[in-house]
């Protein structure tokens, strides 16, 4: 009960100072175009043994063991700490269904969309700023078999001028569906305003 009573006093003075804040740091209308990495195997050692033995024994899986991803993403800021963006990604990968779908043996596109919230831990008005995100996705693979998944994932913000950006960004899409698989999606980026 005193944790819980000392989180709610904190939640309310960070709530207290970012509402005193100025209106002027919130992240304007931005366009950003992503660089990535869609990983299956990672998540799936994970899964079957443990972080900790994937992590002790190098068993991450190589650059080469996983699939290329390109992204482009539009991202406004609610607050000064937080910002909504709208991702799409799109590669090209023989999808490791968890069910009994069996697999086609060839690479099809993967289009995933999703829809998540960034809790910054510091305003845009500084060089680096940490986040966290969370959101709400589905995908589209071999023009027709759909699947949600929820990207929760952390990431570096590094400010270039008050309009530009550069990001890195590390998420863990986790299925909704029972076909739906478990990916790792790392990603650099570059982000221009465009409303000022």
């Amino acid at each position: 009960m005193r944790k819980l009573s000392l989180s709610l006093l904190a939640l309310m003075f960070v709530c207290m100072a970012n509402a005193q804040q100025k209106d002027n740091e919130k992240k304007p209308a931005t366009l950003a175009i992503h660089f990535g990495s869609q990983d299956f195997i990672t998540p799936q050692r994970i899964r079957t043994s443990s972080l900790q033995n994937v992590m002790g024994n190098e068993r991450w899986a190589k650059l080469r063991e996983q699939a290329p991803a390109l992204g482009v993403s539009y991202m406004k800021g609610l607050s000064n700490h937080f910002d909504v963006s709208a991702n799409y990604f799109l590669s090209s990968v023989d999808y490791p269904f968890r069910d009994v779908t069996p697999r086609f043996g060839t690479d099809y596109l993967l289009h995933q969309l999703d829809a998540s919230l960034h809790l910054k831990l510091l305003t845009d008005r500084h060089t680096l700023v940490p986040y966290l995100s969370a959101g709400l996705g589905a995908s589209a693979y071999k023009g027709g078999r759909f699947d949600a998944f929820i990207p929760v994932g952390a990431g570096l913000q590094l400010k270039l001028s008050k309009s530009s950006f550069l990001f890195s960004n590390f998420q863990y899409r986790m299925p909704v569906t029972e076909r739906g698989n478990y990916l790792f999606l790392s990603s650099i980026g570059a982000a221009f305003a465009f409303d000022k």
